[in-house]
């Protein structure tokens, strides 16, 4: 019975020295926690993306009520315009037809109303000037967003892979405790 002592404590002494068997033992110990270190990473980045994701959605909804208002002013504008235009004609049509000399006051409203139609039209411009450059930061935003969803994806992509040799891994884990449990008891017997 000592003589079997004695090689076991030899046969253990020997694995404990071994510097490949350290190694090995480091690794494992290593890995989980890189791993874990790895995913708690993607996994802050994937809430950092989704938090910036929602942030575009929430720009992109209050730019397209923007773009809603300043295309309902651009039509009421309009249809202002529309109803200078015609009401002056009509004024026009009136003078023309009496042969009136319409006089300071007629051709000082008239005025008016051409600076109202200047200040109308220079109002459009503006609002059509906004409406395209708003248009194009809507662009900019879509394609970052386009971006988020690509980055989202491909983290999701490294997430399930991560998942799948995290399975794997335990697999092998448990394949190895049961040879470990097996050669335990056998080296018992």
């Amino acid at each position: 019975m000592k003589k079997f002592q004695t090689k076991e404590v030899s046969a253990t002494s020997r694995a404990k020295n071994d510097p490949d068997n350290r190694k090995n033992q480091q690794r494992s110990l290593k890995m989980p926690n890189t791993r874990f270190g790895q995913q708690n990473g993607i996994r802050e980045h994937n809430q950092a993306l989704t938090a910036a994701n929602e942030d575009l959605h929430i720009q992109l909804e209050e730019m397209k009520g923007t773009v809603a208002e300043l295309e309902q002013r651009c039509t009421d504008l309009q249809g202002e315009n529309r109803e200078i235009q015609k009401q002056l004609h009509d004024c026009h049509v009136l003078l023309v037809a009496e042969k009136l000399d319409p006089g300071e006051t007629l051709g000082q409203k008239a005025q008016q109303k051409e600076e109202q139609r200047k200040e109308v039209m220079l109002v459009s411009q503006n609002l059509l000037a906004e409406l395209k450059l708003f248009g194009e930061t809507a662009q900019e935003h879509a394609a970052n967003l386009l971006e988020v969803q690509n980055s989202m994806r491909e983290l999701t992509e490294a997430h399930e892979k991560l998942q799948q040799e995290r399975t794997l891994f335990s697999v092998d884990l448990e394949e190895m405790e049961r040879a470990l449990g097996e050669a335990e008891r056998l080296l018992m017997e």
